[in-house]
């Protein structure tokens, strides 16, 4: 018989890692919550045209796409495409479809509206360590507010999160696309061209500055123009704003950056840090103004970004609305978290195990009395009561009482 497993890309949870799961999920909502963000649900399924048209980047290709279903789905054409056999989508992240509610609901909102999401999205992606296809992310947005105190407030609320965690000594590195975009102009590049040679940028991280600076000449770019633009780049990611200012004038932009990384040090306490970084750029093409990334102190990678997006909710109302937002990755959390023994301090949990003769209605209130103090449950004893218990601690139990003996035990720490 077939043994089925998970699909690449997925994984089950067992009750162990849901407990850690759920305590950085309670942590991270109940620091949102407090900071005045409000929840809000929205469907895994979106249209097809929506998520086509969402400038997502490389995210679209990566989109997982819903046949349709019935008499809708007719294979027996010639040259069929995407629209033919599919007009449903999974959402590849939850900002669009945020922008699909606002649109639908502003009417009904407070203003500004600070939204929040915690929730699943997909992506047809290359399966590795804290990347999976199936996946969860923790969305703080601010739509209504065109001003730099919606980022500073985003920023400051996610460093509050990530240092409940039991992180410190993170970094928020953050740049403009307005400010990169510029310099891509005065590089000798066309304005129609920012967008593609952004996504080409953003992936410096993986193939550092020569290999962006071949895959831009393979793409038949000016090889003069390509070389000045990869020079000044690297310039500025080495000499910080003390480069920026040689090759464009101070701005608005500039400004409003600046104010970022001093008003998001400045609520740090020395916890964490905020610094301009020319090389975060974002891949999704609707990121407008300015982009930003975390990274945590000892591990490789991002574990949440995000940007202003001032003209995604334009494009499904043709009324702009400011929006910015802010995003951890769930995943990624929980891999450092559960491979790095962090002190999770959750309730603690414990066994009441009773005999078969035992009057259960007696077992059940004497478990309830323990509710206050312990996470309960009731088990009837197994013939191995050894083994019960080995398993009850690889499963989070710290704590056991065999009823009638008004003992509560601990269980030991697997080393």
């Amino acid at each position: 018989m077939k043994n089925f497993e998970p699909v690449r890309g997925t994984q089950d949870y067992i009750p162990k890692e849901m407990q850690q799961r759920n305590f950085i999920y309670d942590i991270i909502k109940s620091v949102y919550t407090k900071n005045g963000f409000l929840q809000i649900k929205t469907p895994i399924l979106e249209d097809l045209d929506l998520m086509l048209g969402s400038e997502g980047g490389d995210n679209v290709k990566l989109m997982f796409k819903v046949l349709k279903r019935g008499e809708k789905l007719d294979l027996s054409k010639d040259n069929l495409s995407i629209k033919d056999v599919s007009d449903l989508a999974l959402r590849y992240d939850l900002t669009v479809p945020l922008a699909r509610f606002f649109a639908n609901n502003r009417n009904f909102l407070p203003m500004p509206f600070k939204a929040l999401q915690i929730d699943e999205a997909f992506r047809a992606d290359r399966p590795q360590r804290g990347r999976k296809r199936q996946f969860t992310q923790c969305d703080i947005d601010i739509l209504g507010d065109p001003s730099i105190n919606a980022e500073i407030e985003l920023l400051v609320c996610g460093g509050e999160a990530l240092t409940c965690l039991g992180f410190k000594n993170f970094v928020f590195k953050i740049n403009n696309r307005k400010v990169l975009n510029q310099l891509i102009i005065n590089n000798g590049f066309y304005p129609n061209q920012c967008e593609d040679i952004c996504v080409v940028l953003d992936k410096y991280d993986k193939i550092g500055y020569e290999g962006v600076k071949n895959e831009l000449l393979l793409e038949n770019y000016n090889a003069a123009s390509v070389t000045s633009l990869i020079e000044t780049i690297v310039d500025i990611k080495e000499n910080g704003f003390d480069a920026l200012n040689k090759y464009l004038e101070e701005n608005d932009d500039i400004i409003n950056m600046k104010k970022l990384i001093e008003s998001v040090n400045a609520f740090s306490d020395g916890l964490y840090t905020a610094c301009f970084d020319i090389s975060i750029i974002r891949g999704q093409g609707y990121y407008t103004d300015c982009v930003f990334e975390v990274y945590l102190d000892g591990f490789e990678g991002a574990c949440g970004g995000g940007g202003r997006y001032n003209k995604m909710i334009g494009k499904i109302t043709k009324q702009d609305c400011p929006a910015v937002g802010f995003s951890l990755g769930f995943e990624r959390l929980f891999t450092i978290i559960n491979e790095n023994d962090f002190c999770l301090n959750a309730v603690p949990k414990a066994a009441v195990i009773y005999a078969k003769d035992d009057d259960f209605v007696d077992v059940k209130r004497y478990a309830d009395s323990l509710k206050k103090d312990y996470d309960i449950a009731i088990m009837p004893r197994a013939n191995n009561l050894g083994h019960q218990l080995e398993l009850l601690r690889d499963n989070c139990f710290a704590y056991f009482t065999i009823f009638g003996t008004n003992e509560i035990n601990q269980l030991g720490i697997r080393e």
